[in-house]
């Protein structure tokens, strides 16, 4: 497997696995999280990403295995855990009766932010992200794109140490989609992991430091962009998913 050199890990998982009765999501899964990198998790339908997202963030029991995110054992310290996490589920669930700037009060005041800093965060998010002249409208007459770009500024606004997005960009017109790559890549900078699956690999390919591709609950091949394509001999990583997954793309 392609690793990196060490670097400061923020998350660390070993033999990670889920089970559903006899079925086997996820098999033996090893990761490595480093402060201030996009990692992008890439696999089909089924794959086991969104499973493994679940145990990461704590939603799931794990049926083996290991993780430790921040050093700490989410099993033994979930509040804490999810005190430093951001995540933006693949189905979400929100409070279709509250307004959008309703929506980011609650969960500015979930997390204890005062009033002072959870309406400045909510202020600049709705406004980065062309939200502001909608702050008002009801999350239930949202379109899709709206509602995605909406729970994204609800997993930062206590500032996170890791973000967690099982296909972000799903339902969003291209010039949000644009704003939400700049955005991640701000992040980054600004030191935050971001964890996050996608079947749009140019967003991958233009965000991602590293890419893992994971492939019936067991992870393939992983590293930076360079050193997959140097080893596999692709030219894109589309190739080489497409490639990894044994499939061909399917002509009009």
């Amino acid at each position: 497997m392609i690793l990196l050199s060490p670097k400061h890990s923020v998350l660390s998982v070993r033999g990670l696995g889920r089970d559903f009765g006899s079925f086997c999501a996820v098999k033996s899964l090893d990761l490595e999280l480093y402060a201030g990198e996009v990692y992008g998790f890439l696999g089909h339908n089924g794959a086991g990403k969104s499973t493994t997202i679940r145990m990461l963030t704590g939603f799931l029991k794990p049926s083996r295995g290991e993780i430790r995110i921040l050093e700490l054992d989410p099993l033994l310290y979930p509040v804490e855990i999810r005190r430093k996490i951001g995540l933006v589920p693949d189905h979400l669930q929100m409070y279709d009766r509250l307004s959008c700037w309703e929506f980011l009060e609650f969960c500015g005041r979930m997390h204890g932010l005062s009033t002072e800093d959870w309406t400045k965060r909510a202020s600049e998010g709705l406004q980065l992200l062309e939200l502001w002249e909608k702050r008002d409208t009801l999350i239930l007459d949202c379109s899709q794109g709206m509602k995605q770009k909406l729970a994204l500024l609800s997993a930062l606004i206590h500032k996170p140490k890791i973000l967690f997005l099982d296909e972000p960009f799903n339902g969003m017109d291209a010039i949000s989609v644009i704003r939400v790559r700049q955005l991640l890549m701000d992040l980054r900078d600004q030191g935050m992991t971001v964890f996050f699956s996608s079947h749009i690999l140019e967003i991958v390919e233009k965000v991602c430091d590293r890419v893992g591709i994971i492939r019936d609950g067991e992870l393939i091949m992983e590293g930076t962009q360079a050193e997959i394509l140097n080893t596999t001999g692709a030219k894109s990583l589309e190739e080489v998913f497409l490639h990894g997954h044994g499939t061909k793309p399917s002509i009009p």
